[in-house]
């Protein structure tokens, strides 16, 4: 018989034995399988119950937008943009202090009151009929705190923009006050890092140079088409440019941050391009791409100017919503955009922007 130290070592060797083995198969299938591809980065999946035909026809169209960056802008533009001053680093500065956790009434109004006329301003459009206040305010402070610091913000780029002559007509006060709301509520909902300062301050923007293309170039025959593919076209085959590439131009040369430049530039691309496409040319502002995307749609929908979704599914389901209008114009929002729409019903002269002391109801 085996003494019992034998049979220790034996079972020892048969563990070694077995472990060695192991480590041959597993370096062994690891040679032998074929490496694994990465999932291409920012792209939500199309599941087997898809209807694939409808989202490959989503992007098979006749005519896009050039992606590749402009060098040269069509001399009578030029002339045009030359002659704006540039906007109040004021924009980037509350855009960024919005942007921030840690966020305090008393620094932000700080940072209003020493403009004396932008103090005015504001204090005049709280006190309007708009907001049907029952009470006067009569500091920045509480004004912050009554209405919030994206109604407070939207207040002070209306009045910058106004400044330096950019003054959109009703309906185009209307578009960007709406795609702003509901991009802040999209950036919120969503839940996919983007701060709320960013997305108001693309909502406001975006269609800026739209404003100063209507103001100072001529129009065509018959209007520009509601559709805003279309629109897109005539602009490009009219001037040479469209309103969004003019528009990321602009604010490169008002020395706003890249990130915002370049998603004002190319806030239409989701309409021309899938999202896997959009993330691969642009990854670092994808993001702020599609949101704005999303509520600029959802803006003209609202407004009765188009119908349908316009994009392809993957942009609403990256942003965590069905490929729905209806899943943008939710209920807790609408109501903020009837009222933004209210007091665009009121025109000032020839500016569109809204009458401060009109009853409104």
């Amino acid at each position: 018989m085996m003494e019992t130290g034998q049979i220790v070592w034996i079972i020892l060797y048969a563990v070694i034995g077995l472990a060695a083995v192991a480590i041959l198969v597993k370096i062994h299938s690891k040679k032998t399988a074929p490496p694994r591809k990465k999932a291409p980065a920012h792209y939500v999946s199309i599941s087997a119950e898809d209807n694939l035909d409808t989202f490959a026809t989503a992007y098979d169209l006749d005519w896009r937008p050039e992606r590749e960056l402009l060098t040269g802008i069509p001399p009578e533009v030029e002339k045009i943009i030359n002659s704006i001053d540039s906007i109040s680093p004021l924009i980037t500065d509350l855009s960024a202090r919005l942007n921030d956790p840690d966020i305090n009434p008393k620094d932000i109004s700080r940072l209003i009151i020493t403009d004396q006329g932008l103090t005015s301003f504001i204090l005049k459009r709280v006190n309007s009929p708009y907001y049907g206040l029952v009470q006067k305010v009569d500091n920045i402070f509480n004004a912050i705190v009554i209405l919030g610091y994206n109604e407070i913000y939207r207040i002070v780029m209306e009045e910058r923009a106004s400044r330096i002559g950019i003054k959109p007509n009703r309906e185009e006060w209307i578009h960007a006050n709406l795609t702003s709301t509901i991009a802040a509520y999209l950036a919120s909902a969503s839940r996919i890092g983007v701060p709320g300062g960013t997305m108001v301050t693309l909502g406001m923007l975006h269609d800026i140079a739209r404003t100063i293309m209507l103001q100072s170039l001529p129009q065509p025959e018959n209007s520009f088409s509601h559709d805003p593919r279309e629109r897109l076209r005539q602009e490009t085959e009219l001037y040479g440019i469209d309103h969004a590439t003019l528009g990321g131009i602009l604010a490169r040369r008002w020395q706003m941050p890249e990130r915002l430049s370049n998603a004002i530039g190319r806030h239409h691309w989701p309409m021309f391009w899938p999202l896997r496409e959009v993330a691969q040319a642009s990854p670092d502002i994808i993001k702020e791409l599609a949101i704005l995307s999303i509520s600029d749609i959802a803006a003209k929908n609202f407004s009765q100017d188009i119908t349908g979704t316009y994009i392809g599914d993957d942009y609403y389901r990256f942003v965590k919503k069905p490929p729905k209008i209806e899943s943008i114009l939710m209920p807790e929002i609408t109501r903020d955009l009837k009222r933004i729409r209210h007091i665009g019903e009121v025109k000032q002269g020839e500016s569109g922007a809204p009458r401060e002391g009109s009853d409104q109801g």
